[in-house]
């Protein structure tokens, strides 16, 4: 079946990304360790509960502070939020990648594993690939639920409003892959750029 609707994943096929920046930015402003800020972040798992929306930034920071021994004045929620959010750099060619996609009379979407704080953050730069506007956004923290889970699948499926194989998704995670060829998508792994615009040229040249 033709492929009428490409999802993209955000990291590291958008956008590459580095936690280890993010960890940095708040190790810098606030004096305190990089090391501290990925066990206050990363190994607890709140990263991970922040992304499947089931806290939100006030509850995160306030964790976060508890972990670093900060009070909200030494450490404010918004900066906080900013602080970890800025690390991402767009890759190359994706934006006229996209752009590809829809001269070829397909939609385009976005389907992530992210949070508020990210993804608040990534809207207000002016990176090109979000210059124009995408003709679905999932996002997990709205879902409720992270990619591979089924759900998250779902609810893209149902908003692109296609056939499960005519929709074409690329992502930079093999787990999150098979998850969407579990729902009778087109799926590839890569790291976006080159191997990216060879694998929507290969199934968008199919009649």
């Amino acid at each position: 079946m033709r492929i009428e609707f490409v999802y993209f994943d955000l990291g590291n096929i958008l956008l590459a990304f580095d936690p280890g920046i993010g960890c940095g930015n708040v190790a810098e402003r606030f004096g305190v360790t990089a090391e501290s800020v990925q066990n206050a972040i990363y190994t607890s798992g709140l990263q991970d509960a922040l992304e499947h929306g089931s806290i939100g930034g006030d509850e995160f920071a306030a964790k976060v502070r508890g972990t670093l021994g900060l009070s909200e004045d030494k450490l404010p929620t918004g900066e906080l939020l900013e602080a970890i959010s800025d690390m991402f750099t767009p890759i190359a060619g994706m934006a006229e990648l996209m752009d590809q996609v829809r001269l070829r009379h397909r939609r385009v979407g976005l389907l992530s594993n992210t949070c508020f704080a990210h993804w608040d953050f990534i809207r207000r730069q002016s990176y090109p690939m979000f210059v124009k506007p995408l003709d679905v956004t999932v996002v997990s923290y709205e879902v409720g639920a992270m990619k591979p889970q089924a759900k998250i699948y779902a609810v893209a499926e149902e908003l692109a409003g296609v056939h499960p194989r005519q929709i074409l998704f690329i992502d930079d995670r093999e787990e999150n892959v098979e998850g969407a060829r579990r729902r009778g998508w087109n799926a590839e792994q890569c790291f976006g750029g080159p191997a990216a615009i060879e694998i929507v040229d290969r199934y968008l040249a199919i009649p």
